[in-house]
Formats: C-alpha cells, structure tokens, sequence
C-alpha cells in the first residue's frame, strides 16, 4: 500500500465536517437527529467518518444540554488534524500502514475517506 499524505486525510476532516455543518441546517446547531437524517445521503466512507467524528465532536461538548455548533466543529478538525492525524506521521513523509494501524479509530476512518475521494477524483480524472 502506498502512503497516503497528511493533505489528503485533513482534506477528508473538512469535507465531512462541512458535511455536518450543512446537515444542522440554517439554524447553525448540529443535532444527532440531523445527522441521523444526512446519514444516508452520504458514501459508506463518508458516513464512517461522518457519524463516529459527530459522536466525538460532542463527547467533547460534554455539558448536559449542550449544542454543537460549526465552532465545535472547526475546533474538534483543528485538534484531529494535529493529535489524531500529523502526531502519527513520524518521519513527516506521508503516512505508511504501520502508522494508520497505530491511529484512532475516527483517524483511521478519516484515511479511508481520504482514500475513497483520491480515487474517486482519480477516477474522474480518468474519465475526461
């Protein structure tokens, strides 16, 4: 398996996290009953992602009641960016498969991600 670049794995963080800012809607809360609802319009990678991160995203906003928020949201990318994801890239060349299996398991979702929009752009590149 080849590596797969620390680009790519935040590029999958933010696409999902703007996927769940745009399944809360208008209103600017992100409730799991939204999510719940943006679910299935999405990929089988995407979802993974998509529904284990918004269960992180508000473990952290512990807080009875609490809401999540795009600020929730943006906070919980900036901190899997540095601790769930650039932490595992020792060597800063990308991550290799020996790295992947030491990561979270949201980290690891977030490089199947990564892996499915890589080839799914590779592949309408492909088709031009």
């Amino acid at each position: 398996m080849a590596r797969i670049g620390k680009a790519d794995v935040n590029r999958a963080l933010d696409h999902v996290a703007k996927s769940l800012v745009t399944a809360g809607g208008a209103d600017g809360r992100i409730s799991r009953a939204d999510v719940k609802k943006a679910l299935p319009t999405l990929s089988t990678a995407e979802k993974k992602l998509a529904d284990i991160f918004f269960k992180f995203v508000d473990h952290r906003d512990f807080k009875a009641g609490a809401t999540v928020t795009k600020k929730d949201i943006d906070r919980a990318v900036a901190y899997a960016k540095q601790s769930m994801v650039a932490k595992y890239d020792l060597n800063t060349n990308g991550l290799s498969k020996d790295e992947i299996a030491k990561m979270s398991i949201t980290g690891q979702r977030a490089v199947d991600l990564a892996k499915a929009l890589k080839s799914a752009g590779a592949a309408a590149a492909a088709a031009e």
